[in-house]
């Protein structure tokens, strides 16, 4: 931390705030883009909190294996970041958006259900593995800032609607924390699971009906 700081200390460049122009950025054409930002917020906070409890609390991993998935997860994506780029320029952003949420149905399938189908060990490996994937699709999220890009009619505004994704983004993951605790808790981690591969399911309908822009 103390290296950041002095890192941060050299940067150079104007970082003032414009006042005259508003925190949030709401415009309809965006709408899409917003409520793709709440699927991905719900989708990311069950994994990123209930993942490793999984892991954890039910499979009883150690701080070395959490770690080294953490690790692994890291280098992962940073590795597939470039291609997973390239596939959405390739293929385009809409088919990435619906591919990645239908991958998540099958992750959430396995995190919530692999107990009952292996046995402990061999469903601690399969969810293992799921969390690694998880975060290597989480990297196709990028694929909604490029439709931001391609519907947005400035770099400021493409920038600003971004920002204000982000937003609701946080927003979104405060309220499922919660809700997903309770949904532990009282209905266990199969409704969990299967609550958020709804969540994918919607995603993909939702993604499915966005019309790329013609130019």
């Amino acid at each position: 931390m103390l290296l950041a700081m002095l890192v941060s200390l050299k940067l150079s460049g104007q970082s003032r705030t414009d006042p005259n122009r508003s925190r949030f950025y709401f415009r309809r054409k965006f709408s899409k883009y917003y409520m793709l930002e709440v699927f991905y917020g719900a989708r990311k906070q069950v994994f990123f909190t209930f993942g490793p409890y999984v892991l954890i609390l039910f499979y009883g991993a150690d701080a070395g294996t959490v770690s080294l998935l953490f690790a692994i997860s890291a280098i992962a994506c940073f590795i597939l970041a470039p291609l997973v780029g390239k596939l959405i320029d390739r293929v385009g952003y809409k088919p990435v958006m619906i591919g990645d949420t239908l991958i998540l149905v099958i992750v959430c399938f396995f995190y919530g259900f692999a107990h009952h189908l292996f046995p402990m060990h061999t469903a601690m490996i399969v969810c293992c593995v799921n969390y690694v994937l998880d975060s290597v699709i989480s990297l196709a999220s990028m694929a909604s800032n490029v439709y931001v890009q391609d519907i947005s009619d400035s770099p400021e505004e493409m920038r600003a609607t971004i920002s204000t994704g982000i937003s609701v983004n946080h927003f979104i993951t405060i309220f499922i924390a919660l809700l997903g605790g309770w949904i532990w808790k009282v209905l266990g981690i199969e409704t969990l699971f299967l609550v958020s591969a709804f969540l994918g399911l919607c995603n993909s309908a939702y993604a499915a009906t966005i019309k790329p822009r013609t130019r």
